[in-house]
């Protein structure tokens, strides 16, 4: 029987967090918090909000299956991973394989009897859920445009999770998230850019990989002019508020970060790019706060 020390303990403890992007969770959890007080229940105070039971089940459900979903695609990544971020993956590896099959079974199934506690309507969107990351981890991502689109879609799919639990759609939603969604379908666009040493051994054909830097960056422009249409368009809801701040801020850095990338072209440009996108992802959840601010 293996003899658990605290080192081995702490040792294993770090390379989970890790393996399950503990910050991308966290991050997620705050998203859904906000989201739901601010977007779907305006009028409908903190104390009621976090005093409904069901509500914090779907958020542990959905975390419980997102961690999952990260453990099954280290799984399938291992090769690239020690590519791309070596250090990270032999720090992971104090997880086994086999320990990380086990925890991804074991969350799936939380994640489900969680759900099925809210109705079998939620239980059967978060078994969706959970097989859409599987296949993506399997299959999809592998090609190129498609398995970027897919990956963008899984990002922002539990928030239609938000949409049938409150029961709340309207047009604010909808270019809410399709700004959303174009901006994390850059993002793993951009990513594929950093790692296509790796994509090129494990044998994928992802948009760098099979049409090249130059074509990569064009599609990058076309997303990028698709990324004014919902941003402009939410300008003319009045229940937009003080967010345009945070608006204003994305064009006046974004545009001139993706230029610098074009223009240089080097893995240090890149990399910046991919990094402001990640930092104004992250304080696009903290400025939904500002919509209650006319």
């Amino acid at each position: 029987m293996k003899k658990y020390t605290l080192n081995n303990i702490s040792t294993l403890l770090i390379s989970y967090f890790s393996l399950v992007r503990v910050q991308n969770i966290l991050l997620l959890t705050l998203a859904f918090f906000l989201t739901a007080r601010y977007i779907f229940r305006p009028d409908e105070s903190w104390k009621e909000l976090l005093h409904n039971p069901h509500f914090l089940l779907l958020i542990l459900s959905t975390n419980l299956a997102v961690s999952a979903g990260y453990l099954i695609n280290s799984f399938y990544d291992y090769k690239e991973d020690l590519i791309n971020r070596p250090q990270k993956t032999l720090l992971e590896e104090n997880l086994k394989q086999k320990e990380r099959l086990y925890l991804y079974f074991i969350f799936n199934a939380l994640a489900v009897l969680l759900a099925l506690i809210i109705s079998w309507r939620a239980a059967l969107f978060i078994s969706f859920y959970i097989f859409l990351m599987w296949f993506y981890s399997h299959k999809m991502k592998s090609y190129a445009v498609l398995g970027n689109i897919f990956s963008a879609i899984l990002y922002i799919f539990p928030f239609f999770g938000l949409f049938l639990f409150f029961k709340k759609f309207n047009w604010f939603i909808f270019w809410h998230a399709s700004f959303l969604w174009l901006i994390l379908l850059i993002k793993d666009i951009v990513k594929s850019l950093i790692n296509v040493k790796g994509e090129i051994v494990s044998n994928k054909k992802t948009l760098p990989v099979k049409y090249g830097e130059e074509i990569t960056f064009r599609f990058l422009f076309v997303l990028s002019a698709l990324l004014l249409i919902p941003i402009f368009i939410l300008f003319k809801f009045e229940m937009l508020g003080k967010m345009k701040i945070y608006f204003y801020f994305f064009i006046l850095t974004y545009y001139p970060a993706l230029i610098y990338a074009y223009v240089s072209k080097n893995e240090k440009s890149i990399s910046f790019f991919y990094f402001l996108i990640k930092i104004l992802l992250l304080i696009g959840v903290f400025s939904l706060i500002l919509i209650r601010f006319k």
